[in-house]
């Protein structure tokens, strides 16, 4: 297979699986605190990547790389997947979603400044910023209010949440990108190191705060816990890496364009949320602006 056809396969790899793990999140919440999910999916998942790297004898991360990628998971893991989890509490998996393609657009702003954090990049052109604005207006009509108790409201903490959990992840993921570089044969040795981070910090927060757990596991929690670990965790990280690997951040970034439809779509399906008009205007807007970002940086 060839480095491009793998890159795409990847790509849509990390669409099934991040698309899906809204609805996952929620499901284990119901079992899970945010901070517990965090520390118990990415644990376990962390134990899995090393068992995989000492098989195919990969040579793990030292010194200031093996640093910087535990300071990626921590910020993707600890940080934008727990405000991700934690803001699911009142957010529903279709909404979370919409909101999540948003990181396209910080992956496309962050990407194209020179010298800071992703070389090599143009800069923006005049007219993707006509997408960000677009986007911020998205987000508002997502927030504002409207008459009756629809399914898919949730209060402004939780949406602001999401917002910065995109942001975090979005210079998570440039980070990860310089530095990933150095091993381009060590894919789940890395991943081993990002995720040992990300759970440990988590882990600790649990431990004193939260606890792991706030109500009797459930076939249903037990069940997302176990596609969280395997699909969205391993498969769905490592995927992201390959593509991150491929191609710029700009591109990389547009599989957060087609993960809300992922997300609405079972979230209808198995979790009974309805789609409103008032989040169908809003996501629509949202997702042309992304949209429209990815085409500026063609």
């Amino acid at each position: 297979m060839t480095d491009q056809r793998r890159t795409w396969v990847a790509f849509f790899g990390v669409i099934g699986a991040w698309g899906s793990s809204y609805l996952f999140i929620r499901q284990a919440l119901v079992t899970f605190t945010p901070f517990g999910l965090v520390a118990t999916r990415f644990g376990v998942a962390a134990v899995l990547c090393a068992g995989v790297a000492l098989l195919r004898k990969e040579r793990f991360p030292t010194g200031a790389q093996f640093v910087a990628l535990a300071v990626v998971g921590v910020m993707m893991m600890s940080g934008s997947n727990a405000l991700t989890a934690w803001a699911q509490r009142t957010v529903s998996s279709g909404l979370a979603g919409v909101l999540h393609s948003l990181g396209s657009v910080w992956l496309a702003a962050l990407g194209s400044l020179p010298g800071v954090l992703a070389r090599g990049s143009p800069r923006p052109r005049p007219a993707f910023w006509l997408g960000v604005v677009g986007g911020v207006a998205g987000v508002a009509v997502l927030l504002w209010p409207s008459r009756g108790s629809a399914p898919l409201q949730a209060d402004v903490s939780g949406l602001l949440a999401l917002l910065t959990a995109t942001f975090i992840f979005a210079i998570a993921s440039l980070i990860q990108r310089r530095w990933q570089q150095q091993g381009a044969d060590s894919l789940f040795a890395q991943l081993a190191v990002q995720m040992l981070g990300g759970s440990s910090v988590a882990l600790v927060v649990a431990s004193t705060t939260t606890g792991f757990v706030h109500a009797p596991f459930t076939t249903t929690s037990l069940i997302s816990v176990v596609w969280l670990v395997l699909v969205a965790s391993v498969v769905g990280f490592g995927a992201f890496a390959t593509v991150l690997r491929g191609w710029p951040p700009s591109r990389a970034g547009s599989y957060a364009v087609i993960n809300p439809i992922v997300s609405v779509v079972l979230g209808v399906l198995f979790a009974g949320e309805a789609v409103s008009w008032h989040m169908v205007a809003g996501a629509a807007l949202t997702l042309c602006s992304v949209a429209w970002v990815q085409w500026c940086h063609r």
